[in-house]
């Protein structure tokens, strides 16, 4: 069994405020506990393309070292998104603090139709091996609207993923939260994997932050729109490939290619579908 806990708060442009958000809720949280902020948590996030404008690197990196050291106090885990920008290019990342100064990123590679043109999209889909409460932990990360293309989330249960982290910043959608909350409990439940979701609490947020079984069974969710930490007890014994296993791979199947990453991640890419 671990802790989990989804840290919603709304995320604006003001990063000092974000990132004294992400600290209250780290300090409350008992140690080993792994938990999951939303998407843009660190850097500031707007769904316009030229929000990066008004985005500091410097002082990026500033909240990351501050919350990192925050997580080595209190002894738990995060997952947050952050914008970072190095070498000329933006990404949108996900960064995991552990509480021995661990640290790995994802770089999101379904970018939203907003961010085209201005980020530049990731190409791999790390597992990463991490250490919660003394057991081993196996970590994969999903952004946004990633929620959408579950062959991404497939490929990373395939390479051994228990739990997501799904760092997200899904507001204003025409559709509503129905949609997004249904994707959400299909991930879970036809990966056979937990999920830890964590959106922005905007007046207008579309997604529900959420922790789930491998059944699909909803552990905890907070209310829309509103600043709150929930958590829940994963017993890691109900990940199961029973599913998986079942494929038609016959039929039609989804590959992936491991090239060797940094962090001693394995390290995926969507591949081919065949079919007869």
């Amino acid at each position: 069994m671990i802790r989990a806990a989804t840290i919603q708060f709304q995320v604006t442009m003001d990063l000092r405020a974000n990132t004294d958000a992400v600290l209250a809720a780290i300090r409350a949280l008992a140690p080993d506990t792994l938990a999951v902020a939303p998407e843009g948590a660190l850097s500031g996030y707007a769904p316009t393309p030229d929000f990066v404008e008004s985005v500091s690197p410097e002082a990026v990196t500033a909240a990351q070292s501050e919350v990192r050291a925050a997580v080595r106090e209190a002894g738990v885990h995060l997952v947050i998104g952050a914008c970072l920008f190095a070498d000329g290019e933006w990404r949108n990342a996900s960064l995991y603090f552990g509480p021995q100064g661990e640290t790995h990123r994802y770089d999101k590679i379904n970018l939203a139709v907003s961010e085209r043109g201005v980020f530049t999209p990731g190409d791999r889909l790390p597992v990463f091996d991490i250490t919660v409460a003394g057991a081993p932990v196996r970590l994969g990360i999903q952004m946004c609207r990633e929620i959408r293309y579950p062959e991404q989330w497939r490929i990373l249960a395939s390479e051994g993923a228990q739990v997501f982290a799904y760092v997200n910043n899904a507001i204003g959608a025409a559709r509503g939260p129905h949609l997004w909350r249904s994707h959400l409990i299909s991930r879970a439940a036809e990966t056979q994997r937990f999920i830890i979701g964590a959106n922005n609490a905007a007046v207008d947020q579309t997604c529900p932050s959420m922790i789930i079984s491998p059944e699909g069974e909803p552990l905890t969710e907070l209310d829309l729109g509103v600043a709150q930490v929930g958590q829940a007890s994963l017993d890691l014994a109900m990940v199961s490939d029973w599913v998986l296993d079942q494929a038609r791979v016959d039929v039609v199947a989804v590959t992936a290619r491991e090239p060797s990453g940094p962090n001693g991640a394995r390290e995926g890419r969507v591949g081919s579908r065949r079919s007869r």
